[in-house]
């Protein structure tokens, strides 16, 4: 499929951008960006000039950039992480607590803002065809979506968390010119929170199939025989101790059946008789994940915030079967239209999937195929630019 022919002029608004950022927002906007400037769209990524969601301190130089093909201007991000009272609002949020919009605000406003970001908005937002913000959870998507609502577009990567669930968060929803979603389960999702049927479109993010070399994983790692591969965010929020602590179960219940291997940002805690079963490889490059990928007998996403799962379609891509927790709609959804894995919510329907994949080798196979026609058919780049076109309304 050709460049469109239609003078598109797209901006995305993302707190964070750049290759060497982890998260699942931060890699769907730079994926969209690019691929939309590869195929000649004229596309800009207005973003912070911070690295990490952590700290929000500036990092990146201020100004034009150019990315990987793509146009980037960067704005001072400000926070107020320091502030008790920021720090109260978000302890009452986390906790389910009723908060008043005043208070949602101190949220809004002090993870992090960039004043002169918006204000850019505000003078130059009219020269864009569409403003396309994400995720919902941020002062640069709430301050610069209310600026011209009519042609902005907010990509929520929603999660079934308390912070979805405030009023000031539904009402910028429900005020944006379009919404997109990342996948069947996030829509439905925002039908329940925001009482509209079928709000918006489901459009994800492409994927195009890049081998891995899984000897140059084994010859690289003292990693042997089968072993049940974890990529992403390490931290409670994603289920990692989750993990560890059903596989630490399993492999006491059935010694030296296989092993785990964890990639990706973040501290995690092996318990020590585990330690040569249990692989903590951190941070790696993107040829090895590919490498890991390959050599993986399976995959497992314990997560139950996910609004699409980067890490769950690259996995499929390659051809393994997957493990999910079924208290993800997203990632339960995606199992059950392809047919690529299993299941579970407790720990023995985990050990259950997980002896189940070990021991039947052609069970495996097929689920992995069924996985990777999956991702091929539903997000190629033509099928996904083609949504993001009709969502857009161009």
């Amino acid at each position: 499929m050709g460049p469109r022919q239609n003078p598109l002029k797209l901006a995305y608004i993302v707190p964070r951008y750049g290759p060497e950022i982890v998260g699942g927002a931060e890699n769907l906007a730079r994926s969209h960006a690019e691929e939309l400037a590869r195929r000649g769209i004229d596309v800009t990524v207005l973003t912070t000039q911070a690295l990490s969601h952590h700290t929000w301190l500036n990092h990146y130089p201020a100004g034009r950039d150019t990315v990987n093909g793509v146009k980037v201007i960067r704005f001072p991000a400000e926070t107020n992480l320091g502030d008790p009272n920021l720090h109260g609002v978000l302890h009452d949020i986390a906790r389910g607590r009723n908060i008043s919009e005043d208070e949602q605000l101190i949220w809004l406003d002090g993870v992090v803002r960039s004043p002169e970001l918006i204000e850019y908005l505000a003078v130059h937002g009219k020269e864009y065809s569409r403003l396309i913000f994400l995720p919902y959870l941020f002062g640069t998507t709430y301050f610069g979506s209310k600026l011209l609502p009519d042609r902005s577009y907010i990509i929520p990567c929603l999660h079934d968390e308390p912070f979805a669930h405030k009023s000031l968060i539904q009402k910028m929803l429900k005020s944006a010119g379009g919404l997109i979603f990342n996948s069947v389960g996030e829509q439905k999702l925002a039908t329940r929170l925001l009482g509209i049927d079928k709000p918006g479109h489901v459009v994800g993010m492409g994927f195009v199939g890049v081998p891995g070399d899984g000897s140059a994983f084994r010859n690289r790692h003292p990693v042997r025989g089968k072993y049940l591969l974890y990529a992403g965010r390490r931290e409670d929020g994603k289920n990692t101790p989750l993990l560890i602590g059903y596989f630490n179960r399993f492999i006491a219940e059935n010694p030296w059946s296989c092993s785990l291997v964890l990639i990706g940002a973040g501290e995690v805690e092996i318990p020590p008789r585990s330690s040569h079963l249990i692989f903590d490889l951190g941070t790696v490059s993107e040829r090895q994940v590919r490498d890991s990928y390959d050599s993986s007998f399976a995959f497992c996403q314990p997560s139950v915030n996910e609004s699409f799962s980067i890490v769950l379609m690259e996995s499929w891509l390659a051809g393994k079967p997957a493990l999910v927790h079924r208290e993800c709609d997203v990632t339960r959804d995606h199992v059950r239209a392809s047919g690529g894995g299993l299941a579970f919510g407790n720990y023995p329907e985990f050990a259950e999937s997980l002896k189940l994949l070990l021991e039947d080798e052609s069970l495996a196979a097929r689920m992995g195929k069924a996985g990777r026609e999956y991702v091929e058919k539903e997000y190629n780049w033509d099928s996904v630019v083609e949504r993001l076109y009709k969502a857009l309304g161009v």
